[in-house]
Parts: C-alpha cells; structure tokens; sequence
C-alpha cells in the first residue's frame, strides 16, 4: 500500500511542475545496452548469479535540471530471463558547458520504479514491483545526439529475484 501511494504521490507531485510556463524541455528517443547481473534463488532454493547483455529503449524528455524517462528492458541468459518497464526520474548534478565547449557533460542521480515479469529455469512467470537508483553521466556530442553511460541498481518484490544491476550504455535522439 505504501509503494502505491508514493507512486501516485510522484505522479500527482510531477504534475504539478508541469503547469508551470516557464518549464522548457527536450523531448528524447533512445536505445540502450548494457552489462547486468541478475542474483535470483533457484526452484531448489540454491542462490544463482546471472551475467549477461541486457536491451532496452527509452522515451523521455529533459531540461538543464532534471530528465524523466519511460523505459522498457529485456535481459535472457541460460534459462532466466526479466522484462522490465520503468519510469525513471533523474537530476543533473552539474554542467561542464563553457562558451566555446561544444560538448555537454552532465553527471547525474536519480531513482526509478516499475514492473518487472521474471522467468526462471523451469518457465515460471512472476510479475512483481521494482524500484532503485541510478547514476551516470551524460555527454552531448551533437545537438541532437547524446551519450549516456552509468549504473542502475534495482530491487524487487519477486519472490525468486533479491536484486538487479548492472552498467548501461544509451545513445538518445533528442527532438
């Protein structure tokens, strides 16, 4: 119930910040991949370590501030496998922009929170609630192109899976 309410809390609370007028942003596309470890217990209750590619997309927008992101991950090695769909919300910690630095380096952190469908070794399907952190750092190499690297950590109330990490690399078209 709790996880429940904080949810709306942070859509209610986002909405808000949206009426106001002076608030630009930057709509963005992009794809990812990354590098995971999933730590999930086994039919048989032994601990199991999976280490493999993870993919995914994303769907956001951002200004100098803050970036909100919608993503969706998929991750399958020797017989497990997650999907997982995400709203991550992030905030720029500093800008490396000089007037004559044509590139954007921005570190950030940020949370996240979402579903997560895991299958294990013998196919069973769990769906179940996930949230974490992130943190990275973006650069800007084209104005409409960006870079981003960093780390996500997640949990999750399945019942098989104690966590989720693992380093991404995204590349975003911004419109």
């Amino acid at each position: 119930m709790f996880n429940k309410l904080s949810l709306v809390t942070i859509l209610l609370t986002s909405s808000i910040y949206a009426k106001d007028d002076s608030f630009s942003s930057e709509r963005f596309l992009g794809i990812e991949a990354g590098y995971g470890t999933i730590k999930s217990t086994s039919v048989i209750e032994n601990s199991t370590e999976q280490q493999g590619v993870e993919f995914g997309f994303r769907l956001g927008a951002q200004n100098e501030e803050w970036r909100t992101t919608l993503s969706a991950h998929y991750f399958n090695k020797k017989e497990q496998s997650y999907l997982k769909s995400m709203l991550q919300f992030d905030r720029f910690v500093w800008s490396s922009h000089y007037e004559d630095d044509d590139i954007l380096f921005r570190p950030y952190i940020g949370a996240h929170v979402g579903w997560v469908n895991y299958t294990n070794e013998i196919n069973q399907a769990t769906n179940g609630f996930i949230y974490g952190a992130q943190a990275g750092i973006t650069w800007n190499v084209l104005r409409e192109v960006d870079f981003d690297f960093g780390y996500r950590y997640s949990l999750s109330d399945v019942s098989r899976v104690s966590d989720i990490g693992g380093f991404v690399f995204g590349v975003n078209y911004l419109y």
